[in-house]
């Protein structure tokens, strides 16, 4: 067996043959309680399959491949439809796989540094990834030191932390308050994610659904509905500065990182957006390649719409077995 498998990286080849690069997390079968990202519609599946590296689009369809210039200018739609254009199982990672693998870093200490000050790491200058051929700011896929990677091993996954913000799906802002798909059914190629699904499902408390108040500056994660004089606005914090005023936390907002279990201590510079006003917002995370001193890989801005494009805005997907076939068909 070769070290590349043992360390679960995988190559999975679509029906013409194009290989995507991949990391394999295994359901932990000795867990009390089976985590959110391997519940998937009515099933509990065995492994989810993440893209070592942020993608590119070649025809029509997403792959994870090293050493390339990662696909941008994207829009939240497009990604989802190049990645479900690869076949069953395949889809656009999710904030609950994202969460997955940033709790995977947090257990062993291994939070990933990485692109995010125009090549380099802000807060760890020596490190640099390969610019050659690429765009802007961004590095080639995979080019930095196994310290960008999550476990900061060669295996792991890579560029979680900079080089462009990604799109994940199963999460949403509307009209201030968080919205989701539960457990991990955003994985599903019959899930809608639509502006408009009825899939969608306010996160609540026993006292009333969970909603940012972003005010004068400030922002909390609160259950009460906004004061009479409250205008509804938007802004970003560092995650230190984030507020949680609620009378519980529902499970929801622990698997999607709003408020997780826990936090490293290297996490509280990064910053975190919300968009509280009117309109729907969707989530991209991890900063990019130009957020210096405020960038992490738990970095979520929550104030754009769908159809954005930048050119710091790319995406990744994820993988998991149907009927116990890896190659999609």
């Amino acid at each position: 067996m070769s070290k590349a498998v043992e360390h679960n990286n995988v190559v999975i080849f679509d029906d013409r043959g194009i290989p995507s690069i991949m990391v394999r997390f295994m359901r932990p079968k000795d867990a009390e309680e089976t985590p959110a990202m391997f519940r998937i519609g009515d099933k509990v599946v065995d492994a989810i399959y993440i893209s070592k590296y942020p993608n590119v689009v070649i025809d029509g369809r997403a792959y994870s491949l090293p050493m390339v210039d990662p696909t941008v200018n994207i829009d939240f739609d497009r990604a989802v439809e190049v990645c479900r254009a690869k076949g069953s199982g395949w889809h656009l990672m999710t904030v609950v796989e994202g969460e997955y693998l940033l709790n995977e870093s947090r257990a062993k200490g291994t939070m990933p540094h990485g692109n995010t000050n125009w090549g380099k790491d802000y807060y760890h200058p020596d490190e640099q990834g390969n610019r050659k051929g690429c765009g802007f700011g961004r590095t080639l896929t995979g080019s930095g030191p196994a310290t960008w990677n999550h476990d900061h091993t060669i295996y792991g996954v890579s560029d979680l932390n900079g080089n462009v913000w990604e799109w994940q799906a199963g999460l949403r802002m509307v009209n201030g308050i968080l919205e989701y798909i539960p457990n991990n059914d955003a994985a599903l190629d019959t899930c809608d994610l639509s502006r408009d699904s009825k899939e969608w499902q306010q996160i609540k408390t026993s006292r009333g659904p969970a909603r940012a108040n972003v005010e004068n500056g400030d922002i909390a994660i609160v259950d009460l509905s906004e004061h009479e004089e409250y205008e509804p606005d938007y802004d970003g914090v560092r995650i230190e500065d984030l507020t949680v005023e609620l009378s519980e936390i529902p499970q929801a907002l622990r698997d999607l990182g709003i408020v997780p279990e826990n936090r490293a201590d290297s996490e509280g510079k990064t910053y975190v957006c919300f968009d509280a006003t009117e309109g729907e917002w969707l989530p991209i995370r991890g900063s990019a390649f130009s957020n210096t001193s405020y960038s992490g890989p738990s970095a979520l801005y929550l104030h754009y719409a769908r159809s954005i494009s930048y050119d710091y805005v790319g995406f990744r997907s994820a993988f998991y077995e149907v009927n116990g076939k890896l190659i999609a068909e």
